[in-house]
């Protein structure tokens, strides 16, 4: 199945309007490169060529370390945040042997090169693309992509412990539960805009906002994720991640969560 998409060369696939900044610009910068291509990641070089590639999740694992505690944003480099050496390919490779780089490495992106400098990007957001004008996405339904959430959290769980079970579960996004009732999701992304408005207001002014350790799901929860039932086509689930421009969809029976598609479970089926 999907032959159409996985035969397909990284040169048809990719985009060519990514973020790439200099390694050596402030944390900062890098973010605000990532908020105008409306993505979570950046290429970070040095002298054209590929140095690292700094992702939100990277900012969340890192910010708020003993290092980096008593700073802000942007007094930090993009560097220090960064992941190197960062796994590339060309032009002429196939998006199947991407997504099988993807699953192997736990990746949701790869960098395409050509003469050392990054050309094109595949991420998420492309797959999801073609899976959703692929010939073959109407007949997978969501229930067969999907990865059942391991955990869930509540609105009143602490948000410092909510990272530690996205990155102990290696997730995107957490099922929001109240009451044996769903109520949204909280994630990288969410996590991340707190993380960085945390930072920033500290700055000057640390005594007049309450301490990260104390700040909880119910500041960070987005309360109306894209949504699917479970024989929802996966050309359709495609669909709602990218209208949405969201990370996840989250599958949903009977107003429970059971089920969330990421980036991660759209490379995993194209490999099967």
């Amino acid at each position: 199945m999907f032959e159409d998409v996985t035969l397909r060369t990284l040169k048809e696939a990719m985009t060519d309007d990514f973020p790439v900044l200099d390694k050596d610009y402030s944390l900062a910068a890098a973010l605000e490169e990532m908020e105008k291509y409306k993505t979570d990641r950046i290429i970070l070089t040095e002298k054209g060529e590929i140095r690292g590639i700094l992702t939100l999740r990277d900012v969340i694992f890192k910010l708020g370390t003993v290092r980096t505690k008593q700073t802000t944003p942007s007094a930090l480099h993009a560097s220090s945040f960064m992941n190197s050496p960062v796994f590339t390919l060309k032009e002429n490779d196939t998006v199947l042997r991407a997504v099988k780089e993807m699953t192997t490495r736990s990746i949701t992106s790869i960098p395409v090169t050509a003469n050392g400098k990054p050309v094109g990007l595949l991420s998420r957001w492309e797959l999801a693309e073609m899976i959703r004008d692929a010939k073959d996405s109407n007949d997978v339904v969501a229930r067969t992509v999907m990865r059942t959430p391991p955990v869930a959290v509540t609105l009143q769980t602490k948000i410092l412990h909510t990272r530690q079970l996205i990155f102990q579960h290696n997730l995107s996004v957490i099922p929001v539960m109240e009451e044996g009732s769903f109520v949204g999701v909280v994630g990288i992304d969410e996590i991340a805009l707190l993380f960085i408005k945390y930072y920033e207001l500290a700055r000057g002014e640390p005594k007049r906002i309450t301490p990260l350790k104390y700040v909880v799901v119910a500041d960070a929860v987005k309360l109306r994720p894209p949504r699917v039932d479970p024989d929802t086509p996966l050309s359709e689930v495609a669909d709602r991640m990218l209208k949405h421009r969201y990370r996840a969809v989250v599958v949903v029976d009977n107003d429970k969560p059971i089920g969330i598609i990421s980036g991660v479970e759209l490379a995993r089926m194209l490999t099967i």
